[in-house]
């Protein structure tokens, strides 16, 4: 809430322009209706009453036109990418989601998955009935559970016409809880979308949680930060790759207020990082593979 009132501040000046310009309008009207009828309707235009209706009317209108935005998207230069942010339920989102699992694909923990409220017991809930034994028969169809896997290790399973990828970005501990720490977070990302771009099809819309952001996570990476991470890595990863038209970052509306969260700043950051990438392109500085390569252009 507190943040939501500072965004709103935050565009005080453009509400006060847009009021007396309305009201500016309102009134050049007045005065056209009053100069061409002799002033037979000023009687009628020009009373407390009306303008103060105008006025409210127009006050409301205008911190509607300039109420914060809570979801904003732009298109990768040169590509046929987008970056979406997005504040609301991830499950809400049409397409795939990616759902964040240990590097066991231990869907139980001893219980500690179904007393959170983690994305892996919605899925369970929502898909499954319930029931972890149903999605364990999915998930034993792709890798041996139990066995440990790498971060970044992806998988794609599809209940409902709803396709999930689980993809490993914290390790299992003795005692049923998980760790993750920001190396794990990095490969997590680069492991993911090696995965979708190579050994999927092409998605239309792919939400991504706040990962790596909840139960043992490394105290070092708040949600601001894990944002800005998905956002860069993304952006790099599609320099080669072609991940998904659309990459929905889906936050969690109490996750503003958690992470002090600032939308018009992750808003900036996206709409540069989309606009003002570098991509270099190289070519072979001869036919000995030993001699590298050179850089013959730079897009920035």
């Amino acid at each position: 809430m507190i943040n939501e009132l500072k965004r709103w501040l935050r565009r005080w000046k453009n509400i006060l322009v847009d009021i007396f310009s309305w009201i500016g309008i309102f009134w050049l009207f007045v005065e056209m209706f009053s100069y061409s009828t002799d002033g037979a309707t000023d009687s009628f235009f020009k009373n407390v009453g009306l303008f103060l209706s105008v006025f409210v009317l127009v006050f409301i209108g205008s911190l509607i036109k300039n109420k914060p935005k809570t979801s904003f998207k732009y298109c990768l230069r040169n590509k046929d990418s987008y970056i979406e942010i997005k504040v609301g339920n991830a499950f809400d989102n049409d397409g795939a989601l990616i759902v964040p699992v240990n590097n066991q694909f231990d869907m139980s923990l001893d219980g500690n998955v179904m007393k959170a409220s983690s994305i892996q017991n919605q899925v369970i809930q929502k898909y499954y009935a319930g029931k972890i034994e149903h999605i364990n028969i999915d998930i034993s169809s792709k890798v041996d559970i139990g066995q440990k896997y790498e971060t970044g290790k992806t998988i794609e399973i599809e209940q409902s016409n709803k396709k999930f990828y689980l993809v490993v970005n914290s390790i299992k501990q003795n005692n049923n809880r998980v760790k993750s720490g920001i190396d794990d977070f990095i490969q997590t990302l680069n492991g993911l979308w090696q995965y979708v771009a190579l050994e999927s099809g092409r998605n239309k819309n792919l939400t991504i949680p706040l990962i790596n952001t909840q139960h043992g996570r490394d105290s070092n990476l708040s949600r601001r930060s894990a944002i800005k991470e998905i956002i860069a890595s993304f952006v790099e990863a599609s320099k080669q790759l072609n991940i998904c038209e659309n990459l929905i970052i889906s936050i969690y509306p109490s996750d503003l207020e958690q992470g002090n969260i600032d939308l018009d700043e992750i808003d900036e950051y996206l709409k540069f990082s989309c606009k003002h990438y570098r991509q270099l392109t190289l070519q072979q500085k001869s036919e000995d593979p030993n001699e590298g390569s050179k850089i013959i252009k730079i897009d920035n």
